[in-house]
């Protein structure tokens, strides 16, 4: 088996990754003790002593508000950390992989998804830094990976649980919830986006690749399709606008956020990345299966950076 370094396992990416790719890879996940990313020298020897095949670094701040209320440890776990690590791991001469998001384009384009190839046009601080930390990835080496994403979701449970779940509690606990009628979005199932990175490190990809579903819909209609699947309530879904919604936010959004899929379709898999519908119905059978798996969210750094 090779053996993966991951960073940030217990997040809701990282998470997902152990548990669809345990079977195929050796996945070493570091405790934040045994691995402070902060860390440099502690780094650097940890990564001398595993010997990984890759690194996939999943850790980041995930929070769109919580990187706008605190913009240099946005920019520390997004930017400067992941540069560190890509160019220790090219030291190294590994393979790279750094997740970074949709939000590194503004949003308004109505007409068709957005390609690898788009302008990009931040309009957060967490689109910012996710942006910089693509960036200087693929600055040190044109031989990393970054992979672009977009709404994942997952069965595996965190203090912080992911939209889907969070859609699917309220409705089970007859709560009324609100879907955007004017917001575009294609997410992506954790298994299907573990299935991706297979792919990716099988096919030594390089360069950046956009991961999400096939189609697209608008907010309030994936939220009417989840509500649908598990049979329940979709009277308790209100329509709301994109600007009403995201109102009183710190942080802006993207409307038109949806990523198109084409090129990894091309280059690498054709048959990996798979519809919404098809999504909600693995997603659906994993929950009908097993509860959703509880895991500790993953701790950030206090204190003062040595970076």
């Amino acid at each position: 088996m090779k053996k993966i370094l991951l960073f940030g396992g217990s997040g809701l990416v990282g998470s997902g990754l152990k548990q669809f790719l345990s079977n195929k890879y050796q996945i070493i996940v570091p405790t934040h003790n045994k691995a402070d990313v902060t860390e440099r020298s502690k780094i650097v020897k940890f990564i001398e002593h595993m010997k990984p095949d890759n690194i996939i670094y999943a850790v980041g701040m995930a929070s769109i508000d919580k990187a706008e209320e605190d913009p240099n440890l946005a920019y520390l776990l997004n930017a400067k950390v992941p540069a560190f690590l890509a160019k220790t791991a090219k030291n190294f001469a590994i393979p790279f992989l750094y997740f970074s998001t949709n939000a590194v384009f503004d949003g308004t384009k109505k007409d068709r998804a957005y390609k690898e190839t788009d302008k990009t046009n931040p309009v957060s601080i967490y689109g910012k830094s996710k942006l910089m930390g693509e960036q200087m990835v693929m600055y040190i080496s044109d031989k990393h990976c970054v992979a672009r994403i977009i709404m994942p979701y997952s069965t595996i449970t965190s203090k912080r649980k992911n939209f889907a779940l969070v859609i699917l509690d309220a409705l089970r606990k007859g709560k009324r919830v609100y879907g955007i009628i004017d917001q575009v979005i294609n997410p992506i199932y954790i298994s299907s986006l573990a299935d991706a990175v297979d792919a990716l490190i099988k096919n030594s990809a390089r360069g950046i690749y956009h991961l999400g579903a096939t189609n697209y819909t608008t907010n309030i209609k994936f939220t009417k399709k989840l509500a649908g699947i598990f049979n329940l309530n979709e009277n308790l879904i209100r329509e709301i606008s994109f600007k009403e919604f995201y109102r009183e936010k710190k942080a802006a959004r993207t409307k038109f956020c949806w990523l198109d899929t084409s090129k990894f379709k091309n280059e690498i898999n054709n048959d990996i990345l798979i519809s919404i519908e098809d999504s909600l119905k693995l997603f659906h059978h994993s929950l009908i299966d097993s509860p959703p798996v509880p895991i500790d969210i993953f701790r950030q750094p206090s204190g003062k950076s040595k970076f």
